[in-house]
């Protein structure tokens, strides 16, 4: 469980990085995406308790954030700093979509677990005015 949360932090931290880096590197497969988005949004419905119903929307929101980020990096791999925000827009209407699929409780759930392994101080935690927005503050754990 804890690979597929280390492994999807690096997916949107690696679009990231892979934005600063003057190396060239292949794109993700359609297949490979596809194996993403279904590896997180299994971690998804089994911490969260989704519903058949809210699983198959999951895989969709994820998928395509995915294929956006990879756009986004292709589209603006001159520009760094479009990528950035890009992929911070992106991230946020992920999370949007998410919370409209989710029950409150289930998004409440996977706010919390995102914050804590983004290593989200306990205080930010209790005194929302505390957190910092930025486009890392919008990137999921899942």
């Amino acid at each position: 469980m804890k690979r597929i949360i280390v492994a999807v932090l690096f997916a949107f931290a690696g679009s990231l990085a892979n934005a600063q880096t003057p190396a060239v590197q292949k794109a993700p497969t359609e297949q490979a995406l596809e194996q993403r988005a279904t590896d997180i949004t299994a971690s998804m419905a089994k911490h969260l308790r989704l519903t058949p119903e809210q699983t198959v929307k999951i895989k969709a929101i994820n998928l395509n954030g995915m294929k956006q980020v990879e756009e986004a990096k292709v589209k603006y791999k001159d520009d760094p700093r479009m990528v950035v925000k890009q992929i911070d827009i992106i991230s946020q209407t992920r999370l949007s979509q998410i919370k409209d699929v989710l029950t409150p409780m289930q998004f409440q759930q996977y706010q919390d677990r995102r914050e804590e392994k983004m290593g989200v101080p306990k205080e930010a935690k209790s005194n929302p005015s505390a957190r910092q927005q930025g486009p890392m503050s919008q990137q999921s754990s899942y």
